[in-house]
């Protein structure tokens, strides 16, 4: 295990905060599966003591520390409004394709092909019916 490295004065650092937010060792062996229930119960030990510096959920996501995104709250609360407000109007339902989820910094569902083969294009077909007022 690396317990320090010597970085000269002036160097830039680069993190990979898609690899942070989906290391094996501190989430499991799913830590790249779309999984929003594992924040329903409590986190592993692993997780709490990786002493990841993020402002939310021990992710990396909006950073930490001084230079921690002010914005963090504001998208949360964004993405609550729209949800909600989708939620209030639609019905949602998959169609009828079957579903690969692909993780690249960005996890995105793709359409398997009927030959077998996976569709490159991101894309996740969904029937929405306009809820009855």
């Amino acid at each position: 295990m690396i317990s320090n490295i010597c970085v000269k004065e002036g160097t830039h650092l680069y993190l990979s905060l898609g690899s942070v937010n989906r290391d094996r060792q501190t989430w499991g062996d799913d830590a790249d599966q779309f999984n929003p229930s594992r924040w329903l119960s409590s986190l592993p030990t692993s997780v709490t003591d990786s002493r990841i510096p993020g402002i939310y959920s021990n992710m990396m996501t909006f950073l930490g520390g001084p230079r921690s995104c002010i914005g963090f709250k504001f998208s949360q609360l964004e993405m609550k409004v729209v949800l909600s407000s989708l939620l209030s109007t639609f019905k949602f339902e998959l169609g009828p394709d079957v579903h690969i989820w692909t993780a690249a910094g960005v996890v995105k569902p793709h359409v398997r092909c009927k030959d077998g083969t996976v569709d490159p294009k991101p894309s996740l077909r969904m029937k929405v019916t306009l809820l009855s007022e």
